[in-house]
């Protein structure tokens, strides 16, 4: 009896060592592999000639950057705002080591492996802010002293409508909205961009990284030179993240390009065919 009770031991201690390692922390799902561009909606899916030689940035006479001119920008297929590569292709300009709570990291996860079946777009509902500048449709940036315009191609929605200020200052009874609610002033050359107010219901990009209504994005538009635009977003949610995180993406210039007519109706039939992409 006393042998097998000393041979116990070890089983025993090996038992209670196993069981007091810690569980291995959460990791992100991997990258679904490469996307069929072709079948890109929109201007996406168009081919363009040699890129024309860049010039200066061009500015009005009071000295704004312009952002606008005979053209438009075109930000390319981004899918996934925190990586360098998603999809096989080029995706943002930086690899981002995203600061996910949780509940976040597993819904995440979730529209990742299941393919983006729940993704708004495929049931012709808005985008969002920031993913309309890492998706692949056209868009311009039309100017006024009081405001500036985004007019869109695809995305499903027609316009975007900043309100130019010297202070930010937010309605305190503003309705919860897509694309929150947006008000800008120009540093220099740069164009910021300060957005409160969403109902939480919009994904960051196509990935499916995620957004409440505790999201205060602010964005930052400079055009380096006459054909780029660098695009720069800082995300603070703390619904969503642990702390504040920031991505980037360079959005190019189609000279003569002008947009197309793109509408995707409330009848639409294409997410009833949506699948999770299980075998």
């Amino acid at each position: 009896m006393r042998s097998r009770a000393i041979s116990g031991v070890p089983v025993l201690l090996g038992s209670l060592l196993l069981a007091q390692q810690p569980a291995s922390p959460p990791k992100l799902a991997p990258d679904p592999g490469a996307f069929d561009l072709g079948a890109t909606q929109g201007t996406g899916a168009t081919k363009q000639g040699p890129r024309a030689k860049a010039g200066p940035a061009p500015h009005f006479p009071d000295g704004l950057p312009n952002f606008g001119g005979d053209g438009a920008w075109y930000p390319g297929f981004a899918g996934n705002i925190a990586e360098t590569r998603w999809k096989g292709v080029k995706s943002a300009d930086k690899q981002v080591d995203v600061p996910f709570l949780p509940a976040a990291l597993d819904l995440f996860n979730q529209r990742v492996t299941t393919n983006s079946k729940d993704d708004p777009e495929a049931k012709c509902l808005p985008v969002g802010v920031p993913r309309y500048m890492f998706d692949p449709y056209a868009f311009e940036i039309v100017q006024t002293p009081t405001h500036v315009i985004f007019l869109f191609e695809g995305d499903n929605y027609l316009w975007r409508t900043v309100r130019l200020r010297a202070t930010v200052e937010h309605p305190k009874d503003a309705k919860p909205t897509w694309l929150g609610d947006a008000v800008g002033r120009y540093d220099k050359d740069t164009l910021v961009v300060d957005v409160v107010g969403f109902n939480g219901k919009a994904w960051l990009d196509q990935a499916g990284h995620p957004q409440t209504a505790q999201a205060h994005i602010v964005e930052r538009y400079t055009r380096t030179d006459s054909l780029t635009l660098k695009y720069e977003v800082t995300i603070d949610d703390p619904g969503a993240y642990s702390k504040p995180w920031a991505a980037a993406n360079t959005v190019n210039w189609r000279p003569g390009f002008h947009l197309m007519e793109f509408i995707c109706q409330e009848n639409e039939k294409d997410s009833a065919h949506m699948t999770n992409g299980a075998k």
